[in-house]
């Protein structure tokens, strides 16, 4: 049957710490996810019980779209199957971290305690419910920190699932690695920076030149066909790293270690703030980022404020990319405009 919905309403799941979503995605004006199961306890998931909420979810979606999901943009109109199984799966079950951002609310708002879910994810495929035509992804806290991460990994690629890991890159995996090798794993590092003093300004630890090392470490190597399965993001936060030569730099820093994609973000509460009014000179570094990965071959990809900034848009595409000109104009926009100055704990 053709209706609006999207493959996580239908077929994907997002383990929190105590509750089941149906996934992780932010909301253009942030109105929280999707529940499925309010509470689940350590190890112990009841598939039916949540194939049922997930059925009530199709229905819902057939007649009317969800009141959570409205403007989200995964909604797409096209012909949904029947079946009951799970083919997309987020981790967000635990909140220990090897760094602490300046933006970041899970260490705060997430208990300490972690469920572990590696004996419910073996019955869920010994249940015949899991397809490998999705994508599993693996955020949280730090995956690597995971005392279950590797074998839930292997246990994945044994599945011949393809697998997403966001990671601080703090510490080297060398699963994540055998997987990226295997061209079955993604694996995503957020430096937000290039310098050394910056990055202790974002992430509150001095690991800068160890997260770049393990960057050029995942990266070598690599067939030509994966090299874009090491992805380095960068998400700009005003009044942080929002500077010309903090970005020039991390741009000559991808350059040099030949990474072929590259991910943008906008630091969520800024951009939760001040969804229809971003400072001009966000966008021109948004472009700036798109314009130097263009011209040097490298994919290009928004995240999810990112993705509903640049829906907003108000500033229209820049095209003169003369450097002088570019840096004076982004100084000038961020001297015109005080909404950048949102204030981040030390």
């Amino acid at each position: 049957m053709k209706y609006k919905s999207c493959h996580l309403i239908e077929h994907g799941i997002s383990i929190n710490v105590d509750s089941i979503q149906a996934c992780c995605l932010s909301r253009e004006f942030n109105k929280g996810q999707l529940p499925i199961i309010e509470h689940y306890e350590n190890n112990k998931i009841n598939w039916d019980e949540l194939f049922e909420r997930k059925r009530k979810h199709r229905k819902h979606q057939k007649v009317q779209d969800l009141f959570l999901c409205e403007g989200c943009y995964n909604l797409r109109e096209e012909d949904w199957d029947e079946e009951d199984y799970i083919s997309f799966i987020n981790f967000d079950h635990w909140s220990q971290c090897n760094s602490n951002c300046i933006y970041c609310g899970v260490q705060a708002n997430k208990p300490k305690t972690k469920n572990n879910v590696l004996k419910a994810i073996k019955e869920l495929i010994k249940l015949g419910k899991f397809k490998n035509n999705g994508e599993i992804t693996f955020q949280g806290g730090e995956p690597t920190v995971l005392k279950e991460f590797d074998e839930l990994l292997k246990l994945f690629l044994k599945e011949g699932s393809k697998v997403r890991v966001h990671s601080s890159g703090i510490l080297f995996s060398r699963a994540i690695r055998n997987g990226l090798k295997k061209g079955a794993v993604t694996v995503v590092i957020s430096p937000d920076s290039v310098t050394k003093e910056t990055y202790k300004q974002v992430k509150r630890v001095d690991k800068s030149n160890k997260v770049w090392e393990n960057i050029k470490h995942y990266r070598k190597g690599l067939k030509e066909e994966f090299k874009n399965l090491v992805k380095v993001k960068y998400i700009i936060i005003p009044g942080v790293n929002d500077t010309f030569e903090e970005i020039t730099g991390f741009l000559n820093k991808i350059k040099e270690l030949d990474i072929k994609s590259i991910i943008v973000d906008v630091e969520y509460t800024y951009a939760n703030a001040h969804i229809n009014n971003i400072s001009p000179h966000v966008y021109m570094f948004m472009d700036y980022i798109e314009h130097f990965a263009q011209a040097n071959g490298i994919s290009y990809d928004l995240y999810d404020s990112a993705l509903y900034a640049d829906k907003n848009r108000q500033f229209e595409k820049i095209s003169d990319f003369s450097i002088e000109n570019l840096k004076n104009k982004i100084e000038q926009y961020k001297a015109e405009n005080i909404n950048q100055n949102i204030k981040y704990p030390n």
